[in-house]
């Protein structure tokens, strides 16, 4: 009979993985999408990030420590992705 582990360990290759999607779709958007919808596509950014989230949290086939996981991943997604919407936002104030 083997032990389950009383603590989770956090599965950070998972994290930083939907963090770097979140990066790359923030840029893209930054360059790619029409001035007046970047804030639209800043939005399907994080929604296809919050749905790789779940996607990737439970492929990792872990009950315990998901909702931390979970938490951690689109908290972190959140941030990149409103850090991006700022620089956007200014950067449109003086482009002319």
């Amino acid at each position: 009979m083997t032990d389950a582990p009383l603590t989770p360990s956090r599965s950070w290759r998972e994290i930083f993985a939907v963090w770097g999607v979140a990066l790359v779709g923030a840029i893209l958007v930054a360059v790619f999408a029409p001035h007046d919808l970047r804030f639209t596509w800043l939005a399907i950014a994080l929604a296809a990030c919050t749905l790789l989230t779940f996607v990737l949290q439970l492929l990792t086939h872990q009950k315990v420590g998901f909702i931390d996981r979970l938490s951690i991943s689109v908290v972190g997604v959140l941030g990149i992705l409103t850090l991006a919407a700022a620089i956007i936002g200014f950067s449109t104030l003086f482009e002319g």
